[in-house]
């Protein structure tokens, strides 16, 4: 059996109003669209929902009972459109997006108590990987993305630019010695992301470099080690595994440290943008909206961000602070005390 909804709505609110014209001016329709309503839905259900006399409309048996599972359905109806109305109307309700592990651990996860506290209505669930989940189909509503962007049905949102150089730790070129050119590359040990929908089996990696801004070059290189995610092959090159093109800022804080430094001077790798996607329209949910202006007015690739943003991780580092110069006082004073005593 079809069902038109429209009808037994019409239907409820006849009997909640007491009469046609009453119904009618409710719904802002002609009496007799409203008339005629009724009488097919119970054409359509082979009996009479109504008794109709000059003075007043009454419920027939079939109509009380044909009522009574119809109110329910017209209540829960409203309440569902006016929870959606409520969503819309403000920043709230439950927001999944992914993001890389690497980008998510490093600048998003410090973001995210800013953001709760600027909006309390709505609740996160960060999921972090490489795989694409399907937006469109409402996997996730948002993804932080690095790189190109294949579905055109998606709007995204510039978020940042990285810049990739080669990159070697101070024990592998102590080891292999440093190329001094690209085309050197083929006979280093190389540490590679992994290369869309690869099995292991691909026969040519590629590195695209371009010497001082200049047009992009393809270099072969052999991957020692492929990985989906930049933070395992960061552990690897700070080992003395191999070389690896990454993004000047997430290499920042190994180059500031002394563990790693940059090879091949000169030479870069393609520009790389972070972006914010999400299915596009006039209709983009508000807490989207929010999280995606939030990120762009907060994020800000800096070696030094996790202490910028998290007061949690300012507190720590002022406290080794206070620790280092506790012992280096402790030390000062034992060293007075020896050249003392001698």
């Amino acid at each position: 059996m079809s069902h038109d909804l429209n009808e037994t709505l019409i239907f409820v609110k006849v009997v909640e109003q007491g009469s046609f014209i009453a119904a009618a001016k409710s719904l802002g329709l002609p009496k007799t669209t409203v008339s005629r309503k009724v009488q097919e839905l119970e054409t359509r259900l082979g009996a009479r929902l109504l008794h109709r006399t000059t003075r007043r409309l009454g419920l027939t048996e079939a109509g009380s009972i044909y009522h009574e599972h119809c109110q329910r359905i017209a209540r829960e109806l409203e309440e569902a459109e006016s929870a959606v109305s409520q969503l819309q109307s403000g920043p709230r309700g439950w927001l999944r997006f992914t993001v890389p592990y690497s980008i998510g651990i490093t600048w998003i996860a410090p973001l995210l108590g800013q953001f709760h506290a600027q909006y309390p209505e709505i609740r996160l669930d960060m999921h972090m990987g490489n795989e694409k989940l399907d937006l469109i189909a409402g996997e996730a509503d948002l993804a932080l993305r690095v790189g190109a962007l294949p579905d055109s049905n998606l709007v995204a949102r510039k978020l940042g630019s990285l810049r990739t150089q080669v990159f070697a730790s101070p024990a592998y070129i102590e080891r292999y010695g440093e190329p001094l050119h690209p085309e050197e590359l083929q006979f280093h040990r190389i540490l590679a992301m992994r290369k869309p929908h690869h099995t292991g089996n691909s026969p040519r990696f590629t590195w695209q470099l371009g010497e001082n801004g200049g047009e992009l070059r393809d270099f072969p290189v052999t991957p020692l080690m492929t990985a989906n995610d930049m933070s395992a092959l960061n552990g690897a090159l700070v080992c003395g595994e191999g070389l690896l093109l990454t993004g000047d800022v997430m290499a920042k804080p190994f180059v500031e440290s002394g563990m790693v430094r940059r090879v091949l001077a000169g030479w870069t790798g393609p520009e790389v943008d972070f972006n914010a996607v999400f299915a596009g329209g006039r209709l983009v949910s508000p807490k989207v909206r929010a999280f995606v202006d939030f990120l762009v007015e907060k994020l800000n690739f800096d070696a030094n961000y996790m202490l910028a943003q998290c007061p949690a991780a300012k507190l720590a580092q002022r406290q080794q602070e206070k620790e280092d110069a506790a012992l280096e006082s402790s030390g000062k004073r034992i060293l007075e005390k020896v050249t003392a005593a001698a």
